[in-house]
């Protein structure tokens, strides 16, 4: 099941170089927009997230964090390094990746 995958690559225990490492951030930024928004907002300081699209929003955290490639492009592979991280870390918190249905 591949949401079985992504959640062993979300904890580490799948190694990042085996899965493209912005693909699982943006994959951990749509669940935590999902479920932890307010969390999400308040780490990066991120206001209307709502609609934004995974790929932006990976893109907005590096720019908040002044994560920038020449011409001011965001460095999304080190953003997505920093989040997985930080959520590794338990940096964001308490978080569940099951959700009670």
């Amino acid at each position: 099941d591949p949401r079985v995958g992504d959640k062993l690559a979300f904890t580490g225990s799948v190694k990042d170089e085996i899965m493209d490492i912005e693909v699982i951030a943006q994959r951990l930024l749509k669940l935590l927009k999902a479920f932890y928004t307010e969390r999400l907002c308040e780490r990066y300081g991120l206001t209307d997230i709502k609609g934004v699209p995974d790929h932006e929003l990976l893109e907005m955290v590096a720019i908040k964090r002044g994560m920038l490639l020449g011409g001011g492009v965001a460095d999304t592979e080190r953003a997505a390094v920093m989040l997985l991280d930080e959520f590794r870390g338990g940096k964001l918190g308490r978080i569940t990746l099951e959700q009670v249905k």
